[in-house]
């Protein structure tokens, strides 16, 4: 059982590609998003995909389903990065 293949895979090859589209979509999500709370959001659902990813990498099925794991967990680990940049570069809030 490997552990964290994603991440592995990720440092390996060239699947930077969909981290970098997934980091464009979180700090469009971010940008668009008005309150740190829908940031928080984003940023646990984002992890949430990662880590599903992550436990179904290691289950190893098919090897379609472990390229769709791979770009979508890849994408993911960019959408938490994203996110947290879109957390820190957002005023706090006032009540």
């Amino acid at each position: 059982m490997r552990y964290l293949p994603i991440l592995e895979e990720l440092f390996n090859s060239d699947s930077v590609f969909f981290l970098m589209i997934g980091f464009v979509i979180a700090i469009i999500v971010g940008a668009a998003a008005k309150r740190r709370k829908i940031a928080v959001i984003a940023l646990a659902a984002s992890a949430a995909v990662y880590g599903l990813c992550e436990l179904f990498m290691n289950i190893g099925t098919s090897y379609l389903s472990e390229i769709l794991l791979l770009i979508v967990g890849t994408a993911a680990i960019g959408c938490v990065i994203g996110n947290l940049i879109c957390i820190a570069a957002q005023a706090p809030e006032t009540t």
